[in-house]
């Protein structure tokens, strides 16, 4: 591990009400929901020491609940539902869902926020070399994008201290993810050939 003093939080936003496609984030593709290819994204992480899901379901709670590993589990208000900001998920943890619970160690411990939307199961990147080159090119904020340098919300990776104060960084950085983002059927089956291969 090259960076000894960062503390990496992950925040995966697993919300069920999408209109599209009906509870696209427990959807199946290569044996596993698109919640937990995130969910084991995130564990291949040397930085990220906390795993955060928030949601409304009682059904991603159980998922996240059957793992091993501690993950932490937030209820999604109902305002931040429907097509709500994603990045206002992450702010309404750090603004009032951790003091709510009681949480004084993950706010004081991080350094950088990592947020992964689960309709990106087939990420190409290494989480740890993005965080590392986060931190090599002094950015507040990275995003991921696709090939057309569409921002596609894989990975997003954020100084903490934007987070807390609810603002937008002033340095963005962003790099290539050809990832699929699920929004229908034919999405969903491409991200499964695409993993397929991987394996292959």
């Amino acid at each position: 591990m090259k960076y000894i003093d960062v503390y990496v939080t992950a925040i995966i936003p697993a919300k069920t009400d999408s209109t599209r496609l009906k509870k696209k984030n427990l959807r199946i593709i290569n044996g596993k929901t698109l919640l937990e290819h995130s969910i084991d994204y995130a564990l291949k992480s040397e930085y990220i020491k906390d795993i955060i899901v928030s949601t409304e379901s009682d059904e991603v709670k159980k998922i996240c609940e059957s793992y091993d590993e501690n993950i932490s589990i937030y209820g999604r208000p109902d305002d931040l539902l429907k097509d709500a900001e994603v990045a206002d998920v992450y702010v309404d943890l750090f603004q009032k869902q951790f003091k709510k619970n009681g949480e004084w160690r993950i706010p004081q411990m991080t350094t950088h926020v990592v947020g992964l939307q689960p309709d990106h199961p087939d990420r190409t990147n290494d989480l740890d070399s993005m965080i590392e080159y986060f931190i090599d090119n002094k950015y507040d904020d990275l995003v991921t994008v696709d090939k057309e340098g569409t921002r596609n919300g894989s990975v997003r990776i954020v100084k903490v201290e934007y987070v807390k104060h609810g603002t937008m960084s002033r340095r963005v950085g962003s790099m290539l993810d050809d990832c699929t983002n699920i929004h229908n059927e034919h999405d969903l089956k491409q991200a499964e050939l695409n993993i397929g291969e991987k394996y292959e």
